[in-house]
């Protein structure tokens, strides 16, 4: 598994397989700390009075393409199980690769009551277009950033079993991501042979589950994260 996180102060890059579990650390690209420092780059008409630099805003990107036909029930039910590795008053959203935005901003005690409801009738059906997910997904969290002028954790975890239908967009996307935003770039690829763009090590985390039994100790494993730098260094999810 590996993480990164880019702090106000500081940038950890862990590099690492994903056989294991075990981490280690590099160094590598350079952030745009004044691009990351002018994020986000949009105005709110509403501004949290005071704004909990400890809180934790994660959108989840979830693969409903038709490759998951056979795993859809479970991957939605991971993306659900997911959601008690949070605190009730963090906030998260959910957007699917070809339905789109499943689940705006909200805290996770209402995502609890809510995303059971609006998962259910998403099919996996389409393409695999990380690249338009993974803009709204940040478009998103962008916007959430921007109500609470900055303050606290962002986060996407994107889950995919497949190559990006348009591989050299999403790279250049995730590369901006990476050094120009706060936001931290989890990846867990499900039974993922070869290679894929967001494997980089040095743009994101990538993290193997051989099969979609093992997503949900994943999804937990990253959403349960600590904001002080500590990093997991060894996962071991059921069904690998």
């Amino acid at each position: 598994m590996t993480i990164l996180f880019f702090g106000v102060l500081g940038a950890l890059v862990w590099n690492g397989t994903s056989e294991n579990g075990t981490l280690r650390k590099s160094t590598s690209i350079e952030p745009n700390w004044a691009a990351i420092a002018a994020w986000p780059n949009l105005n709110s008409s509403s501004v949290e009075a005071q704004p909990d630099p400890n809180r934790r805003v994660t959108a989840i990107v979830l693969d409903d393409s038709g490759s998951m036909s056979k795993d859809m029930h479970d991957a939605k039910q991971a993306v659900i199980g997911a959601l008690d590795a949070m605190k009730d008053d963090d906030r998260v959203a959910v957007v699917a690769l070809n339905s789109g935005t499943v689940l705006p901003f909200a805290s996770v005690a209402e995502a609890k009551s809510d995303l059971p409801a609006l998962l259910s009738p998403i099919v996996s059906d389409g393409g695999t277009p990380l690249t338009r997910a993974i803009r709204s997904a940040q478009d998103l969290l962008e916007a959430e950033a921007a109500a609470v002028r900055g303050f606290g954790t962002f986060r996407l975890i994107v889950t995919t079993d497949g190559v990006a239908d348009d591989s050299e967009a999403l790279d250049a996307e995730i590369e901006t991501l990476a050094t120009s935003t706060p936001i931290q770039v989890t990846t867990i690829g499900i039974g993922i042979e070869g290679g894929h763009v967001l494997r980089r090590a040095d743009l994101g985390s990538f993290v193997d589950v051989s099969n979609v039994a093992a997503l949900q100790s994943a999804l937990e494993a990253a959403v349960a994260e600590n904001t002080d730098f500590s990093a997991i260094t060894e996962f071991g999810g059921q069904g690998e």
